[in-house]
């Protein structure tokens, strides 16, 4: 009896082992892949459009010593003065400001991109702090 016992539960692992194997060779279902290398976790960006490229689809933002060359693909999501653009839209001296990720190599691609003027610094709140504390 207690051959038995043990029978059955030799059975029932290799039905398990067989079948998790069947499953992870199945023709049908595609094969795992590697995730890539690049970064593609977007990251904000900021600055001021210093010329557009429409025939190679790219933005470049002025820079300290050279620009910076942000890439346009059919997944961009554009944006001017709030509403929904098109790349044409987009001029020399807007503000711009979104998120980016990088994709093959080390391009810069547009996730999503707010063009427009540039926003008012906000006012400080120190002077009123210090102020009130004044006997």
């Amino acid at each position: 009896m207690n051959n038995l016992f043990k029978l059955l539960g030799a059975a029932a692992c290799a039905a398990v082992l067989l079948n998790s194997t069947l499953i992870a060779s199945d023709p049908a279902s595609p094969p795992a892949q590697a995730a890539p290398k690049s970064s593609t976790k977007a990251y904000p960006f900021r600055g001021t459009v210093d010329s557009i490229d429409s025939s190679a689809q790219t933005i470049t933002l002025e820079g300290k010593k050279k620009g910076r060359v942000l890439h346009i693909n059919s997944e961009t999501v554009l944006e001017k003065d709030g509403k929904p653009a098109r790349f044409e839209e987009v001029s020399t001296g807007d503000y711009a400001r979104g998120l980016v990720s990088k994709a093959d190599g080390n391009r810069e691609v547009l996730v999503k991109a707010t063009f427009g003027p540039k926003p008012e610094p906000k006012a400080s709140k120190k002077g009123t702090a210090s102020a009130s504390n004044t006997p």
